[in-house]
């Protein structure tokens, strides 16, 4: 490869991995509305990457309502005790657009024609459901080193 052709892909990658690695995590903070009851039910023990997903209530006046997603090849990424909606749950993550998800469907019963695309809300939240939300801003937990 010529000098050129060789300095040009070295400023492509460097310009466009370069706004991924400067982005800074944020600390999100709330209380799990609600999850994705297909993904927590479904984890698999094997070598297969597992996932969560979860609505979170934050008290930032932006975003009432945030999703966010979990990643990590053991079968419990958040310890069951958020999941009543009651203890608030405190994650560093990045923000993904990527999985921003269009008005978001949130129940409080699953059926098997609507289990899949679903949140199911925690017991804390099922008498006082998030409106509608336009668009549920994503960002992807980053896995603590134990």
């Amino acid at each position: 490869m010529s000098r050129q052709k060789q300095a040009f892909l070295t400023t492509f990658v460097i310009a466009a991995f370069a706004p991924v690695s400067f982005a800074k995590p944020q600390k999100l903070n709330g209380k799990i509305v609600a999850y994705d009851l297909l993904k927590h039910n479904a984890k698999n023990s094997s070598a297969l990457q597992n996932q969560e997903v979860i609505v979170l209530q934050t008290p930032s006046q932006k975003q009432k309502y945030v999703k966010v997603t979990f990643s990590s090849f053991g079968t419990t990424q958040i310890e069951q005790k958020y999941f009543d909606g009651t203890v608030p749950l405190s994650v560093d993550a990045f923000r993904d657009r990527n999985c921003d998800e269009k008005l978001p469907t949130f129940v409080a019963q699953v059926s098997l024609e609507q289990v899949a695309g679903t949140y199911l809300l925690t017991e804390a939240f099922r008498s006082t459901p998030p409106g509608r939300i336009k668009i549920l801003e994503c960002y992807v937990a980053i896995q603590k080193k134990k």
